[in-house]
C-alpha cells in the first residue's frame, strides 16, 4: 500500500482564510506514489470550523476530515494533528497555516525532496508574505524570511509549510510544548527538539505558500509585541541548546543597548529606526525570556 499524507491545518475563527486555503489545496497536483488526505483542527469551542469543513466534504477531491480540540491554545490544536494523523495510520504530516495558500506544485515539490532525502527528514518549504497596499514599503523587510537555498540543513524551522515523518515522532516522543498554550513557539521548539535528538531538517526553496498580511498586522505597535515573544521564544531555545543563562542575558541586554542607542540616533530614518526599534524589542524578551517571562501573545485569536 502507498504511504499516507496527511495535510493537517490548524483554525481559530478565521472562516474565509481557511475557505481558501481549501479551495488551493484542491487546485494542488498530487505527488505520485503517496494517499493524501486533508484534517482540518477546530480550536473554537463552538465549532464555527464545522460547517465549512463539512460542506465542502462531499465534492473535495481528497478525502478531508473536521476535529475539534476545545482546549483553546496553538499546542493543543497542533497536537490533536499528530495524533489525528497518527490515528489514520498516516506516514507523514503536513502542516500550513489557515491564512495561507499553496502553489499549484506546492506538494509534489515538498513531498518529492522528502523522498529524494531518503523519507526520514522533516522538509519545510518557503512562505511569501504579501503585505497590505496600506503598509510602507521598507516593512517587507520585518516580514520576509532569510532566503535559504534547497538542501540547506536547518537547526529548526516553523509549522507554516513543513514535512514531518510521523516514525520519528513516535521515535522521539516529541509533542507540541502545552505549558505555555498562548506564547507561541512552542514549534519552534518542538523542531530545536527534534534536531538536538539528530532529526534532520532540510529546506525545500521550490514548494513554496503564500501569506497575506492582514492590516492589523503591518504596524509598528504588532510586530514590537511580535518581536517581544519571538525574543522569550529565543532565549528559551539557546537554553534549550546548552547555553548559560548568564550568557544568554549578557548578550541580550548587549543587543538591547546596542539597537536602542540605534533607535535614538536614527532620528530622521524611519527605516533604519523602526528596525532598531523591532531589534530591541526582541532583545528585551530575550533578557525577559531568561528570567522566566512567558508571552501571551496568542491569547486571543488574531485576525
Amino acid at each position: 500500500m502507498q504511504p499516507l499524507l496527511d495535510i493537517c491545518i490548524c483554525t481559530c475563527h478565521r472562516p474565509e482564510q481557511l475557505r481558501r486555503a481549501l479551495e488551493s489545496l484542491s487546485n494542488t497536483e498530487l505527488p505520485d506514489g503517496v494517499r493524501v488526505s486533508v484534517t482540518v483542527v477546530d480550536n473554537d469551542p463552538a465549532q464555527s470550523a464545522r460547517p465549512l469543513v463539512e460542506g465542502l466534504q462531499p465534492d473535495f477531491p481528497l478525502p478531508i476530515h473536521y476535529a475539534a480540540e476545545p482546549r483553546r491554545g496553538i499546542p493543543f490544536a497542533r497536537n490533536r494533528c499528530l495524533d489525528e494523523a497518527q490515528s489514520k495510520g498516516a506516514d507523514y504530516l503536513v502542516f500550513i497555516d489557515d491564512d495561507e495558500w499553496v502553489a499549484g506544485d506546492w506538494l509534489q515539490k515538498l513531498f518529492g525532496f522528502a523522498q529524494d532525502a531518503g523519507g526520514n527528514t522533516v522538509v519545510c518549504g518557503s512562505v511569501i508574505s504579501l503585505l497590505p497596499a496600506s503598509a510602507p514599503d521598507y516593512y517587507t523587510m520585518f516580514f520576509s524570511r532569510k532566503r535559504r537555498r534547497t538542501g540547506e540543513r536547518l537547526p529548526y524551522c516553523a509549522t507554516n509549510n513543513v514535512l514531518i515523518p510521523l516514525a520519528e515522532v513516535r521515535r522521539l516522543q516529541l509533542r507540541f510544548d502545552e505549558g505555555r498554550p498562548f506564547a507561541g513557539g512552542e514549534d519552534v521548539m518542538f523542531f530545536t527538539a527534534a534536531a538536538l535528538q539528530g532529526v534532520s531538517i532540510l529546506h525545500c526553496a521550490e514548494a513554496v505558500v503564500y501569506e497575506d498580511i492582514p492590516e492589523c498586522r503591518a504596524t509598528l505597535r504588532w510586530l514590537s509585541r511580535r518581536k517581544y515573544s519571538v525574543g522569550i521564544t529565543l532565549a528559551q531555545q539557546k537554553l534549550l541548546a546548552g547555553r548559560g543563562r548568564i550568557d544568554v542575558f549578557a548578550s541580550a541586554l548587549l543587543q538591547l543597548v546596542t539597537a536602542s542607542l540605534t533607535c535614538v540616533l536614527s532620528v530622521a530614518a524611519s527605516r533604519q529606526r523602526s528596525r532598531a526599534w523591532l531589534r530591541a524589542c526582541r532583545s528585551a524578551g530575550m533578557a525577559c525570556g531568561v528570567l522566566g517571562a512567558e508571552s501571551q501573545f496568542y491569547r486571543r485569536a488574531h485576525s
